[in-house]
This record gives C-alpha cells, structure tokens and sequence, in this order.
C-alpha cells in the first residue's frame, strides 16, 4: 500500500480526511465522489453507517489519520481545494471507479467525459442501420407494455434485446440515435417517452463513460420509468386538463405501481429498480414519492431525473407542445442544484448539446437553418444547413455554413449567428434528408 493511503476504521473519522477509497463499491453508497474531504459529523455518520473502514489520502488530508486533533493542514496543503471539498475534484475519478473503468497508475490525464468512447462510423452510415434498431424497439416495447397491460409478467428479457441493440448503436455513433428521436413522429405518448428516455440515458452514460454493462443497465431503467403506467386509466394519461389533487395522486401512484411489476421478477437489477423507484425524486427534496435529497437519490435515480424530464420537455405531451433543445437547457440550468444536481446537469449539456444536430434554428439572417454537427469549444456556432429562406421558403440547394470559421471580427458586426432555437415541429422538414 502507498505510505501516502492508510486504511483507518470509520470509527477514528475526523472532519478534515480525506477519503480516497472505501471497503465496498462506491454505487452501494450515497458518495457522489470518489475522492471527498470530510465536511460534517453528518459526512462521518454516513460512513460509518455504510462503511467498516475506508482509506485515507494522507498528502491531501488536512487532518493525519493518526493525529486527530491536529489543527493546522499540513505545509503546502493546497487551501484552494478546500474551499469547496469534494464539490468538482474528484468528478472524473468518481465516474471511472463507480462504473468500473478502473485506473492503473497514471503516466497522462485520465480521460474525461465525452473522451472515453470515439466514433466508430460516420452518422450517415450509421442512421440506416439505426432507423431498423429504432423501429423494432418501439414496436418490440409496444408489443411488452400492451401484455402487462393485459395481465401478463413484464418480459424484461425481451427489454433487455431491445437496449442491447440500442447500446451497440450508441457506442457506433451516438448522433444517429438521437437524430432518429428527435424525428419520431407518434401519437402514442407514453411509449415514444419512454423509448426517447432510454435512447438520451444511453447517450449521457456514454459521455460519462459507462462500461457496457452499466450502459444496459442504464438504458433498461431508462425504458421502465414508467411502466406503472400500465396500470393506470388511458382517460388519466391522456387529460388535457388540469389535474385535481385525487387525479395527482393516482398518476404519481405509477411510481410505486413500477416498483411492484419489477419486483415480481428476482432478475431484475437493483440499480434498475432503484431508477424507477427514484427518478420523480429531486435533489432539494421536492420530489416524490419519498422527498428524498441529495445523496439519499440514487446515481441512476438522478440520471432517470434527468432523461425523462427532457424526453418529456422535448416532446409534444397531451397537455403541452415540445420545446426547443435550448429552451430546455436553459430550464435545466435554472433547476441546477434545486430540482437536479449541477455536476450532473453540466454533464448532460455536454453530452446533448446546447444546439445538437438536428435541432432546428434561426439565424440572425432570419434563415431557417438544421445544425449538422455541434462544436465542443463553440457550442453557440455550429455547422449548419440552411434550408429556407427569411419568408420561410424551402431553398432548392441548401447552403452549408460553419458558423465557427467566421473571423470574430465579423461576428461582431456582419455575422451570422443563431438568434434562437426552433421546437421539432415548426416545420415540415425531414431531418434525415441532410444527413445521408
């Protein structure tokens, strides 16, 4: 063992450690990082309610593990990173142990988000043989929902043939997915959502670098969510109105009424139970069924937060029309640490996008334009594909454009650049034109 790590039991914790490792994986705990100081006595009571002993980083401790009243840090211990303990160090790390990409010792930077899975296939290539995944997972979850409907055991192991192949589409190229959701056309609701729910867990899990296994299992609590809401009234899911407080009731009920169909089957994950179990749950505690906060969520509970509240802002709902990708990033940045985490959030802009492509927009031409490919260091200035005129006319040849390659000089004076995004469907246009 490193002189610097030492194995303490949680009874000789002190505010000041910090925690470097556990005895158990970090999934079985509420611990966000891997890597933390300890802030609170409450920090040291979830320890030690968790956990038999752990392991201390002595060089970035401010309190040695065999000195418990020292008051100082150590020389050139780094205060900086202290004024805000465990918040953002230790993100990455965290997301490498949690879901099983384990580091052997270091000789360069482990990868970050969105570094850990490269493209294997362009989107064009990819979207024919996507678009066949797409529609047999639709009607194969149709086909599964309808029978519980009916009486009958959730097949999940019919699910779990429909995210495998969702999975290996992702990890080929995660654009072609996600343009074929933001093309499907359905008036059935609740499956286009949750099949939507799975298909944006499964690109946010691979920009967090979810190994495989984790990625199922991700994408299978995904498609879940809502299962419940097999067993509730059509009439119910399908009101325009506003709900009562008995109505209320009875459509958060399908959280509980999940829990009940997975549990029938002993197969089913408990990380896939916890998602369902949880994903109505919010980070402030506002949530339900159980008003849970912070840690208490489940890392799977606050990615299903998540991807069914854009699935479900990006959609057009029985009670209200879709909005625009960046509307709904700009919702999830007002809701940053009350209704969902911000590290999470800030992660899944990055995985989606602020305008990805196939989002339509406009441009300060008054252009309408479909953004082809989003820049990572120039989120605001993608490259686009205008499509119609300033009087909405469909142009005969469209006209490719890099917002990005324009002088910053330019920009600022005769420049164009995106005035706002457009929702899916304010145009009649077929995405998948402008990308085979």
């Amino acid at each position: 063992m490193s002189q610097l790590k030492r194995k303490i039991e949680v009874t000789g914790l002190c505010v000041g450690m910090y925690v470097s490792e556990l005895d158990r994986p970090w999934l079985e705990t509420p611990f966000l990082f891997q890597g933390f100081f300890i802030r609170s006595k409450n920090e040291i009571d979830e320890l030690q309610e968790h956990c038999e002993f752990v392991y201390i980083d002595l060089e970035q401790s401010f309190i040695a593990a065999n000195d418990a009243h020292a008051a100082k840090p150590p020389q050139g211990a780094n205060t900086a990173s202290a004024s805000q303990p465990g918040r953002k160090r230790g993100f990455w790390q965290w997301l490498l142990q949690l879901f099983g990409r384990k580091q052997t010792p270091p000789v360069a930077a482990p990868p970050k988000p969105g570094e850990f899975y490269k493209d294997t296939v362009s989107v064009a290539d990819e979207l024919a043989v996507a678009k066949n995944i797409h529609t047999g997972s639709l009607q194969s979850l149709v086909d599964v929902l309808n029978s519980v409907r009916q009486g009958a055991t959730l097949r999940v192991p019919d699910l779990e043939v429909v995210v495998d192949g969702m999975v290996d589409s992702v990890l080929r190229n995660s654009t072609a997915m996600a343009l074929l959701v933001r093309m499907q056309e359905s008036d059935d609701y609740t499956h286009a959502h949750s099949l939507a729910s799975s298909m944006w867990a499964l690109i946010f899990g691979r920009h967090l670098g979810l190994d495989r296994e984790s990625l199922k299992l991700v994408g299978l609590g995904a498609l879940l969510l809502d299962v419940g809401k097999t067993k509730l009234p059509q009439q119910l899911l399908q009101s325009t109105d506003k709900l009562n407080d008995a109505a209320m009731r009875q459509l958060r009920s399908h959280v509980q009424l999940g829990v009940d169909l997975l549990r029938a089957d002993d197969s089913i994950d408990r990380r896939v139970l916890d998602m369902v179990a949880t994903h109505h749950e919010r980070y402030d505690g506002s949530g339900y069924p159980n008003g849970l906060k912070g840690n208490q969520i489940p890392v799977f509970g606050r990615i299903g937060g998540i991807v069914d509240s854009y699935a479900a802002m990006t959609s057009d709902r029985p009670y209200a029309n879709a909005m625009s990708s960046y509307d709904a990033m700009r919702e999830f940045k007002s809701l940053a640490d009350k209704s969902f985490q911000a590290e999470l959030i800030e992660q899944f802009i990055q995985a989606i996008g602020i305008f990805p492509a196939g989002t339509l927009v406009e441009l300060s031409t008054d252009q309408i334009a479909v953004v082809l490919k989003e820049h990572r260091t120039s989120r605001l200035l993608p490259e686009v594909a205008v499509i119609l005129d300033a009087d909405g006319r469909k142009l005969d040849d469209f006209r490719i454009i890099d917002l990005g390659d324009q002088p910053e000089e330019q920009l600022s004076s005769s420049g164009i650049w995106i005035k706002r995004g457009l929702s899916p469907g304010e145009f009649d246009i077929n995405l998948e034109d402008y990308f085979v």
